[in-house]
Formats: C-alpha cells, sequence, structure tokens
C-alpha cells in the first residue's frame, strides 16, 4: 500500500467514523424526544444507516466476492423475514388479562383474626 492508498483509507476510516458517533448521538437525542411511535422508525433508521456504514466500509462488502454477497444478502432477508413474524407475534396476540386463582386456603395468621 503506497502513502496516497493509505492517506485515502485513513481518511475513508476517520470519515465513517465520524458518521458513526453523529449517528449514535443521534439516536440518543431521538430517545429523549417524546415522538410516540416514530421513535421506533427513527431508531431503526439509524440502525440500518450505522450497519451500511460498517458493513460497506470495515467488512469490505462492496469488493467481495459474488459468494459472500449472496451469503449476506440471504443472512438480511432472513433477519427482515424473523422481524416481520416478530411484528405479527405482538399484533396479532389477544390482549387479555390473565387469570386470577383464588387462594386455596386462608394463611394461618388471618384466620386467627376472624
Amino acid at each position: 500500500m503506497n502513502d496516497a492508498q493509505f492517506r485515502r483509507r485513513a481518511r475513508h476510516l476517520l470519515v465513517a467514523w465520524a458518521a458513526l458517533i453523529l449517528l449514535m448521538l443521534a439516536s440518543l437525542g431521538s430517545a429523549y424526544i417524546p415522538l410516540g411511535t416514530a421513535n421506533g422508525l427513527i431508531g431503526a433508521g439509524i440502525a440500518m444507516l450505522k450497519s451500511a456504514i460498517v458493513v460497506s466500509l470495515f467488512m469490505g462488502l462492496w469488493s467481495a466476492g459474488a459468494l459472500l454477497r449472496i451469503v449476506a444478502a440471504t443472512a438480511l432477508a432472513t433477519w427482515c423475514i424473523l422481524l416481520a413474524l416478530g411484528g405479527l407475534d405482538t399484533t396479532q396476540r389477544p390482549r387479555l388479562p390473565a387469570p386470577a386463582q383464588d387462594p386455596q386456603q386462608v394463611a394461618p395468621h388471618l384466620q386467627e383474626a376472624r
């Protein structure tokens, strides 16, 4: 690696580091702003951006071979399916109160009080 390539790589790493720090601060800031359901969407969007930076720059997926890209795409598709199924589970589950059971016996110290 010559000097020009080293400087370019160092500059890319510095920009990625700064972007990850800014996205982390944005994530922290959005957690303290009451936006309702938008907080989850904003958090997911920030997480996707951070993941894209890590995957593209640090894992080198853009310059990887076809097999590695196929494996990464399959992993992403599997994660999306699991996320969708988890979302369906929470939206389709009935929200019933838990059944309560009457006590079978009265505690001895409460029987004496009667």
